[in-house]
């Protein structure tokens, strides 16, 4: 099923929302319209229309490699048989299933 979205607002923020919209990993974006004006927005806000597709989470199965390096060089790499990726400004979210074994006590 396709799903519309509409977004208002200056067109800077409007383009920089749909940006971050189409990362995240539960929106395929299918398509955006031009943005346009109407006399009903505010001066200088336009209106974008998004259609996409949404797949919950629980169905993205994507096996992903993570790998972190430490402020000293050092790198620390692990794979993940499903997992989610977000960036949020400056922070990154990293969530996921690993195999048995992967952390050792």
């Amino acid at each position: 099923m396709v799903l519309r979205l509409t977004v208002e607002g200056p067109e800077e923020k409007v383009r920089a929302f749909l940006k971050d919209f189409s990362i995240l990993p539960q929106h395929k974006v299918l398509a955006t319209s031009v943005p346009y004006e109407d006399d009903e927005l505010a001066k200088g806000e336009v209106q974008i229309l998004c259609h996409f597709r949404h797949i919950p989470l629980s169905e993205i199965n994507e096996p992903i490699s993570v790998t972190f390096q430490t402020k000293d060089g050092k790198h620390l790499s692990f794979n993940l048989l499903s997992g989610h990726v977000i960036r949020d400004r400056d922070t990154i979210s990293v969530t996921g299933r690993a195999a048995a074994g992967l952390l050792k006590e």
